[in-house]
């Protein structure tokens, strides 16, 4: 500080004051400082390199939650692309726009080159009305009409008709659908595509979910007391899958013989259940390192409309929950 103060000739008040951004300084002076912390390629907190005009390289992100395997890996996916880039992340959660988004974001705001934000209840152009726009934003797994705004998407809709094929295909008739919240996108168009794409013999029974362990095992008790039971359950996401085959291995439940399972993300969880949990895959790591190449792109200046990324289709993983020839003779 001290040798940024002598080479822009201001005092070291000065100095403070504009990196710190506390209180009114002279156009004049301010340029000066500025100058000669490029100058000196002196290294202020993030923050204070955000109001003066300097790369952070940090990046922020905000999800719906950073616990449980789905985004522990979409974190850890964020985190090794950005570091090959020399960016570093600041990750936080918030759900909801009237409750802790705002703060969260403001909070970030001035620390961070740009964001990536991921919150199914709300969509971009939600986020954008109470927000700058200008800041450098990629959104992840969200709802957005405007191809101004860069998405990178995962077909959700095209993933669940996946799964009412192969649930169609094996015979079955009757099932339990496990929804996931129903103000989030990403459960929205999971359910539409199980719905849409179910043939017309297929009888869907449907039980709110918010794609927890235990929404999947409560749901999954009930289920059982029904008579006639169902011969699947297709859950939203695998967390509420394997909730579901808690429940159903505790009663004494044949799976897949008496009733099958299914799950939708591709956790590794899903593939070390036994019996192994059929699932949509969602590659998290190309998700990540795709959302955060965009994100840099668009921190370095590029408009975002010439930064569309497509939706990317998933893939139904069948296993043993849902086949019966694919379970190991100790599983029988």
């Amino acid at each position: 500080v001290h040798d940024v103060a002598h080479h822009a000739k201001v005092s070291i008040s000065t100095v403070s004051r504009v990196i710190n951004d506390s209180a009114p300084v002279s156009p004049e002076r301010r340029e000066r400082v500025i100058a000669a912390i490029k100058a000196l390629k002196f290294s202020p907190n993030p923050a204070a390199r955000r109001l003066l005009g300097l790369a952070s390289r940090t990046i922020g992100v905000i999800l719906p939650s950073i616990t449980g395997e789905f985004f522990a890996d979409l974190i850890s996916g964020l985190d090794t692309t950005a570091k090959e880039h020399d960016y570093l992340l600041m990750v936080s959660s918030s759900r909801r726009l009237e409750t802790d988004f705002l703060a969260v974001f403001e909070s970030m705001n001035r620390r961070v080159d740009g964001m990536i934000i991921m919150v199914p209840e709300l969509s971009a152009e939600q986020v954008l009305s109470v927000v700058n726009p200008v800041f450098p934003f990629v959104f992840l797994n969200t709802e957005s009409r405007d191809q101004k705004i860069n998405t990178v998407n995962f077909d959700n809709y095209g993933g669940m008709a996946n799964v009412a094929r192969h649930i169609s295909d094996l015979g079955h008739t009757r099932i339990a659908f496990i929804r996931g919240p129903d103000d989030a996108f990403d459960a929205q168009q999971r359910r539409q595509g199980l719905l849409e794409a179910a043939s017309s013999e297929l009888e869907i029974l449907e039980y709110p979910g918010d794609f927890s362990f235990e929404s999947g095992y409560d749901s999954a008790q009930e289920i059982l007391r029904l008579e006639p039971r169902p011969t699947a359950i297709v859950a939203a996401n695998d967390l509420g899958a394997l909730g579901a085959l808690r429940a159903l291995l505790e009663n004494g439940i044949n799976v897949p013989n008496e009733i099958a399972v299914t799950g939708f993300d591709g956790t590794k969880s899903a593939d070390f259940a036994t019996p192994s949990l059929t699932t949509v895959n969602v590659p998290i790591d190309v998700l990540a390192a795709k959302a955060v190449d965009i994100l840099i792109r668009r921190i370095a200046g590029v408009p975002a409309d010439e930064l569309q990324c497509p939706v990317m289709p998933l893939e139904l993983i069948p296993r043993e929950s849902s086949i019966q020839e694919m379970r190991v003779p100790y599983l029988q």
